[in-house]
């Protein structure tokens, strides 16, 4: 225990004097990003793009450094640390700001986007509203970061239909998650993504859901090969940057910001989808079988059903926001 408190204490230390780490001369401003993405991942490459977007439109007066891979912590500290002015950006959405303004998950409920250009749709279209309701936490949201459609990994048998799921021990990222598949008739376990592997492998767990991509990345097809194609979840975090840094700019220095999320939201969701694409060949040219759904209306039904209930229950804040999603064709 103490062993582990000294290791905390130390990282903490550690993290701070990194980013306590002067600007570079030429620069004006400085705009510290710390996120749980890779750089080897789409999300992560569209994240690259955003730090050489801005610092070329803005001509090296803002300098970006990039902390990659939870470095220094999870996307709920990093976004703690925005909130606080630690840092001035990271990337989140459910797992992260979602613990000051709950309702931001609706952009990651079952069954919201029809394919991956209406993320950048939908969210665009939300977010004058995704401000309003952010900016007393210190909050503003540029962009969209597209981390894929998920599909249903399983390790006894494909899922074909919803009594294919029936008593399944799936393993979920989120309370919200395990509410939604248990409604579908799994046994949902909340458990972190770095123990999904040796779940799987020690039959903790006999399924998981994430995106072919980050499937592949993990070489979860080793441990279970049966891959259905269920789409049900598509999930997004946005460019989250702290309100009071980013009013504080100049104008012209707003603008480059806004215009760099953009552009690498759009190049990054090009990414995204090739991605997957590419990810679905490699995890069959390495064992995985992939199959369709028999009824994709019968999953789409019972999870919409489920999520127009569990928004009525959370009220009008939620309904409002929901609303304005659903209006976005």
């Amino acid at each position: 225990m103490i062993q582990k408190t000294l290791m905390r204490m130390l990282a903490a230390g550690v993290a701070a004097i990194a980013i306590a780490a002067p600007l570079q001369a030429s620069a004006q401003s400085q705009l510290r990003l710390s996120t749980h993405f890779s750089e080897a991942d789409p999300p992560g490459k569209g994240v690259a793009k955003f730090k050489e977007l801005v610092e070329q439109k803005t001509g090296g007066r803002i300098a970006v450094r990039v902390w990659w891979n939870s470095e220094l912590g999870k996307e709920r500290e990093n976004t703690e640390m925005v909130r606080d002015g630690s840092v001035e950006m990271t990337t989140s959405l459910a797992a992260g700001v979602g613990g000051w303004v709950p309702q931001a998950a609706l952009l990651e409920f079952p069954y919201i986007y029809k394919d991956d250009a209406h993320i950048l749709r939908v969210v665009s279209a939300v977010r004058p509203h995704l401000d309003e309701i952010l900016a007393p936490y210190n909050f503003k949201a540029l962009g969209a970061i597209d981390v894929g459609f998920r599909y249903i990994l399983t390790k006894k048998s494909p899922v074909l239909s919803l009594s294919d799921l029936r008593g399944v021990k799936l393993r979920v990222p989120n309370p919200f998650y395990a509410a939604l598949f248990d409604s579908l008739g799994a046994r949902s376990t909340v458990l972190p993504w770095a123990d999904i592997y040796v779940g799987l492998q020690s039959g903790v767990i006999d399924a998981m859901e994430a995106s072919p991509a980050l499937i592949q990345s993990m070489r979860f097809q080793e441990q279970a090969k049966f891959l259905s194609r269920t789409n049900h979840i598509a999930a997004v975090n946005v460019f989250l940057t702290g309100k009071k840094w980013f009013d504080a700019l100049p104008k012209d220095l707003q603008q480059a910001v806004t215009e760099a999320a953009e552009e690498a939201s759009r190049h990054q969701v090009t990414l995204q989808a090739e991605s997957e694409g590419q990810a679905v060949k490699s995890l069959v040219a390495a064992g995985a079988k992939v199959n369709d759904l028999k009824d994709p209306e019968e999953f789409r039904r019972v999870a919409i059903a489920f999520r127009e209930k569990y928004v009525k229950e959370k009220g009008e804040k939620w309904e409002t926001l929901y609303r304005k999603i659903l209006a976005v064709q």
